[in-house]
């Protein structure tokens, strides 16, 4: 019975643990676009608006935090959803990798905010909360003059 209870806790921590959120889609907040950066861009340039880029380890706890905490934020949503096309990145694999090489990252989570043509506007690293997320945002529409 006590191997039986082990198992459970241990099953159900596992669980907890290894739980990655959809990537794309965190209910009423910030919705990923699941394109390149590439097709990020044309989109940012056909809908006016700029690029907001999550660079993540997928081992990283406040990289996890951000996806069930502040990305999930409904405000967040609202704000990000009106004025961002946004990409979430693996930065240790594909263009998430190569972005880290180009544009140099040393952390995780990164957050960049780039104008329409693929410019970098503003970064920052680090898990935030939903309010300072969305004051970075705002930093980077005012820095971007859009």
């Amino acid at each position: 019975m006590k191997k039986l209870v082990l198992l459970i806790c241990l099953s159900s921590l596992g669980l907890i643990t290894g739980a990655k959120p959809d990537p794309v889609r965190f209910g009423n907040g910030i919705n990923f676009t699941a394109t390149t950066l590439a097709q990020s861009i044309r989109m940012a340039k056909e809908q006016k608006k700029l690029i907001f880029i999550d660079i993540y380890a997928t081992w990283c706890a406040p990289c996890t935090m951000l996806k069930l905490r502040t990305f999930s934020s409904k405000k967040a949503g609202e704000f990000f959803n009106a004025n961002f096309i946004s990409l979430s990145l693996n930065g240790e694999e594909g263009e998430g990798l190569q972005l880290v090489r180009a544009y140099k990252l040393t952390a995780y989570p990164t957050m960049l905010i780039l104008d329409s043509t693929g410019k970098p506007v503003i970064v920052t690293m680090g898990y935030m909360d939903a309010k300072t997320l969305i004051q970075f945002g705002k930093a980077g529409i005012e820095k971007s003059g859009q």
